[in-house]
């Protein structure tokens, strides 16, 4: 029975279709999501669990999808490392008499398909243990966030070009002055529009108004600062790192058999 089942979790057949699955999930949910885009904005700002607890419960028939596609995507994961595992198992014996090259050249597809599972792993992470805040900045602003950690806002400063004449009076960039806090330390630290601040596991980017806005409505550029926590990116980068240097060698290699 567990050898039985093992096989199941490990056929190809059983990958394929779950890829044609969530192909056609995925299209339902790209219709929800286009005719009710409010109801699914705050997915991009709360943990997964807390936006079906605070939103999804209620309205079940807009994202059964959802629900549908992290088992979908569960089982694909479980599948593609068995799929893999089996292979490496298959080869390694073989690895002294097929050589270095041969072997490294056989095995590469299923270390590829476990980065791609690492991969998986990484945005199922980041979907239950993430979130994104974005408050408008205002001097002396306590901004409360989890763990103990909170940021105030001490000093903003808004950079205007004055040369050349076309772009005179324009916004060429915002500054802004925190200080971050948790229970083991204080620090002052200063973010740029698009020089981020990266501190104890969080990403704190500054957003300012376009120079159209600003123009149209006469009034100051808003700065706002925009808080995020996602604790899967690291290893999604370094896995999809290592799974395309494994492609670019993979590819070329396997043309000169």
């Amino acid at each position: 029975m567990r050898k039985r089942s093992w096989d199941i979790c490990g056929d190809m057949k059983v990958n394929f279709w779950l890829i044609v699955a969530i192909a056609i999930n995925l299209a339902a949910g790209a219709y929800a999501i286009k005719y009710n885009p409010t109801f699914f904005r705050m997915l991009n700002h709360l943990p997964v669990q807390d936006w079906f607890l605070a939103y999804g419960r209620h309205q079940p028939e807009q994202c059964w999808w959802l629900a549908l596609l992290f088992v979908l995507a569960f089982i694909l994961g479980i599948n593609t490392f068995v799929c893999a595992v089996k292979r490496i198992a298959l080869l390694w014996p073989q690895k002294r008499s097929l050589g270095f090259r041969a072997f490294s050249l056989k095995i590469s597809p299923s270390l590829i398909h476990l980065c791609f599972v690492a991969i998986l792993a990484g945005h199922f992470i980041s979907l239950i243990g993430g979130y994104e805040l974005q408050v408008p900045v205002e001097l002396h602003r306590q901004i409360s966030l989890p763990q103990g950690n909170s940021v105030e806002v001490m000093k903003q400063d808004i950079e205007y070009y004055t040369t050349p004449a076309s772009f005179a009076g324009a916004v060429k960039q915002g500054k802004v002055i925190l200080r971050i806090q948790n229970p083991e330390k204080t620090a002052l630290k200063e973010i740029r529009v698009l020089h981020p601040l990266f501190w104890e596991g969080l990403s704190i980017h500054l957003d300012i108004a376009t120079k159209t806005k600003s123009r149209q409505t006469a009034a100051p550029p808003e700065l706002t600062l925009v808080i995020k926590k996602d604790p899967g990116v690291a290893p999604m980068i370094g896995f999809f790192a290592v799974l395309c240097l494994l492609m670019f060698w993979y590819f070329p290699q396997r043309k000169k058999i």
